[in-house]
């Protein structure tokens, strides 16, 4: 099975090892002290190497996972609304889902830590298959998640930090 992660962040969200030079600058507001110390490359190529010779059924090849990080509160509904977005592609046997973390929470927190937060949001998004409106048939999410929580726990935080 493929899997993949899309990343979509606030302008707030500081990532270790990203240049800051050309971040914009938020006049009146307090300088930004928070860091994601986790490499989202490096996380996608550990969890995706792990399950390219798995199957879960034959609807699904590709689980999509869609990250957003950010400010939840102050993005209001422009981020809030995609909380719980799901689609089925069944065309292209794709399956993906979103799942959040609230930087104000994760900002301050040690590398494992944050991979701790980031795969148990990685593992409701899989798990919120249950919930979907259009389900693939041929596909065993509950497998998924249960998979994907052994891979977790067998992933280093040094294995997905990322460089400063």
């Amino acid at each position: 099975m493929k899997f993949s992660i899309q990343v979509t962040s606030g302008g707030e969200v500081v990532f270790s090892g990203h240049s800051q030079k050309n971040r914009p600058v938020y006049y009146g507001a307090p300088p930004e002290t928070g860091l994601w110390r986790v490499s989202i490359p490096k996380f996608e190529d550990f969890v995706a190497g792990k399950l390219l010779a798995m199957s879960f059924g034959d609807s699904i090849d590709e689980f999509l996972f869609g990250f957003e990080i950010g400010e939840l509160e102050e993005w209001g509904m422009w981020f809030t609304s995609m909380s719980n977005y799901m689609s089925y592609r069944p065309k292209n046997k794709t399956f993906i889902s979103v799942g959040q973390l609230d930087w104000k929470v994760v900002k301050h927190l040690s590398t494992s830590e944050q991979l701790k937060m980031l795969g148990d949001t990685l593992i409701s998004s899989i798990e919120r298959i249950a919930t979907a409106k259009r389900k693939p048939k041929d596909f065993d999410h509950m497998a998924l998640a249960q998979t994907v929580r052994g891979i977790l726990h067998s992933c280093e935080p040094s294995l997905v930090e990322a460089s400063a």
